[in-house]
């Protein structure tokens, strides 16, 4: 799957204020491995992959046999390209690109068919550009998901604000797995070809009511 991921298209001209990077091909499939083999969270779900840009999450996804993927992103563009790569591998039945903005998009629970489990997978920005731009995504997520797994620096005062972050909305940390991401060269003023960047995947859950 790794080489699969390789060959998809990324951004054509990625947005620096979206914080749009492609994710590497096996970081993509660590993250959907760990969701999907460690803890079933992909097979026979609903998927959202919020911020999904070129969509080697959303693609990983699939072959691991999610039900359904919807692919939400604000940039057209990256759409257009996610779109690109779904054709190419077959995929339109499964996954679909949706153009919104995290805000804005609902997905309506009363049309969710019972027992229809939703697992939200995403690579949220780490709000180097905009400081707290990953709170809209996870706010969204726990709003519309069953299990939430999302990508953040590893920083100790980003890891406490999730702890808290996370209490506002009745739902808590279940897991913590210490990754490191590698970055391509993206934008000019990156000077390496690649960079390792220590990160931590968050698997969420909702509490339970007491």
């Amino acid at each position: 799957m790794i080489t699969l991921l390789q060959q998809t298209e990324g951004f054509s001209n990625p947005n620096i204020k979206l914080e749009q990077y492609c994710i590497d091909a096996k970081s993509a499939v660590d993250i959907v491995f760990f969701a999907g083999v460690e803890f079933n969270d992909i097979k026979n779900r609903l998927i959202l992959d919020l911020g999904a840009g070129t969509g080697r999450l959303s693609i990983a996804c699939a072959y691991l046999q999610a039900n359904y993927v919807l692919s939400v992103d604000i940039d057209f563009s990256a759409l257009k390209i996610l779109k690109k790569n779904i054709r190419n591998y077959g995929l339109e039945a499964i996954v679909f690109p949706i153009c919104s903005d995290i805000n804005h998009f609902e997905l309506l629970r009363n049309v969710n068919p019972d027992g229809f489990y939703i697992t939200t997978i995403m690579n949220p920005p780490f709000g180097v550009q905009k400081k707290t731009a990953d709170r809209s995504f996870l706010a969204k997520a726990f709003n519309i998901s069953h299990v939430v797994y999302s990508i953040h620096l590893a920083n100790p005062n980003v890891h406490q604000f999730i702890s808290t972050y996370v209490k506002k909305f009745n739902w808590a940390i279940d897991y913590v797995f210490p990754y490191h991401l590698k970055l391509a060269k993206t934008y000019k003023f990156h000077k390496q070809k690649t960079k390792s960047i220590n990160v931590n995947i968050y698997r969420f859950k909702r509490k339970k009511e007491s």
